[in-house]
């Protein structure tokens, strides 16, 4: 398995930071574990997160995932980040092809994707990063 890697924004006031996502697939028991100081919205994302993939017809794997947020450092808000990491684990179980440079600012709901509470000024630092920002209400074209 390889490592999935993609990107989000975390918002500490009105700045905007990029995060990078990178999803680790193991091969010991099934769990899911996400690093980089997570809020509880983030910890309880393990449950949307895999609902989701399985109401979209691929399911995540059933072995250990491990979800690192970086920087560790940079406190990581509420459920825009749900996509973002389903991308990265899915991106690691080689079940999509590599993202690049997009930006995944979004919680995905079991019957379809709710839009991140942040994505406004979430999505504009993104274009001023010079990344592509995908999820509800995203032009997914460069700025």
């Amino acid at each position: 398995m390889a490592l999935g890697r993609t990107y989000s924004i975390a918002l500490v006031g009105l700045n905007g930071y990029i995060v990078e996502v990178e999803a680790d697939i193991g091969q010991t028991l099934p769990a899911f574990v996400i690093l980089g100081l997570p809020d509880a919205a983030l910890n309880e994302a393990k449950e949307r997160i895999r609902s989701a993939a399985k109401n979209s017809g691929i399911p995540l794997s059933r072995r250990k995932i491990t979800a690192n947020l970086i920087p560790a450092s940079l406190p990581k808000r509420g459920s825009g980040f749900d996509l973002a990491v389903t991308m990265a684990v899915l991106r690691a179980a080689n079940d999509i092809k590599p993202t690049g440079r997009t930006v995944f600012i979004a919680e995905p709901g079991a019957r379809r994707q709710a839009p991140a509470r942040a994505g406004n000024p979430a999505g504009r630092h993104g274009l001023g990063a010079g990344r592509i920002p995908r999820g509800r209400g995203g032009t997914g074209q460069p700025g």
